[in-house]
């Protein structure tokens, strides 16, 4: 990771052939100690590398609030249309008797 430079390490294309020559050799290390492969060891190195070299990174965008008419009415439409369905219902039972 050092010789890739900081300024890529957010950029997946490059940083993934690093991070999985390091998930191979981290799984024969492991074979090769008789471990089950991934252990609490394991977990906690790539928990240590995760936080030291993409802690910084973050491609998601945080998401908006929906707007208050578009939640008012995905609420109250659903709520209001069930004593209309029910009516509906009961008053095509009592007609079939």
């Amino acid at each position: 990771m050092s010789e890739l430079g900081e300024e890529n390490w957010c950029i997946m294309e490059i940083v993934i052939r690093y991070y999985n020559q390091l998930t191979v050799c981290m799984d024969i290390v492991s074979s090769l100690s008789d471990c089950f492969y991934p252990n609490r060891v394991v977990e906690q190195e790539f928990v240590k590398i995760h936080q030291q070299y993409f802690s910084l990174c973050s491609n998601e965008e945080d998401l908006l609030d929906a707007p208050a008419g578009v939640v008012l009415v995905s609420t109250l439409l659903p709520i209001l249309l069930i004593p209309f369905i029910v009516y509906i219902v009961v008053w095509k039972s009592s007609l079939r008797d």
